[in-house]
């Protein structure tokens, strides 16, 4: 079997699924409050998002490459590089914040979500600026939306809950 006919929506429903298998075991220690388990429901779709992603664009010479926001991956290595932090810094984020201890380790959410805003917002800005043109959310070839629905779609679930997320991490990592 190639890397171009392997069966990765299916491969990523896997991932997304063990990402929510360690979600829940964290949840189920009940450290969290209702605020700490929002900014980890916050950040876990970036790591759903990005399921298949970065193990795709190591493997499958003819993946089309990767956008989100600003950034636009090439193809092999920077798909891979990219969509792999995304994974990982979803999933890291969302760990932390529902384990919900104060310190330092609260920065490594500032830091994610910062970029994630870095990355994202500037496009949001634009698009609205411009009639909502330009802003498009692909979930692979078979799910894909654009315009108006595509920004209140970034901006209710991306960019609105990131900013509440970043703004409870400081609160937490200032209080070490």
């Amino acid at each position: 079997m190639t890397a171009d006919v392997f069966p990765w929506d299916q491969f990523g429903l896997a991932v997304i699924a063990g990402c929510l298998i360690v979600f829940v075991l964290a949840a189920l220690k009940r450290q969290w409050t209702i605020w700490a388990m929002l900014a980890g429901l916050a950040n876990l779709p970036f790591a759903f998002m990005n399921a298949a992603a970065p193990f795709r664009g190591a493997l499958d010479p003819e993946y089309v490459g990767y956008g989100m926001g600003m950034v636009r991956a090439a193809p092999g290595a920077e798909v891979a590089a990219f969509a792999g932090f995304m994974l990982v810094g979803g999933l890291a984020s969302a760990l932390i914040a529902v384990l919900n201890q104060p310190g330092a380790r609260n920065y490594l959410i500032v830091g994610f979500n910062s970029v994630v805003l870095l990355i994202t917002t500037p496009s949001l800005l634009d698009s609205a600026a411009n009639g909502f043109r330009g802003v498009r959310v692909e979930f692979g070839e078979y799910l894909q939306f654009a315009g108006f629905s595509a920004f209140a779609f970034e901006f209710a679930l991306i960019t609105l809950p990131v900013i509440y997320s970043l703004m409870w991490a400081w609160g937490r990592a200032s209080k070490s």
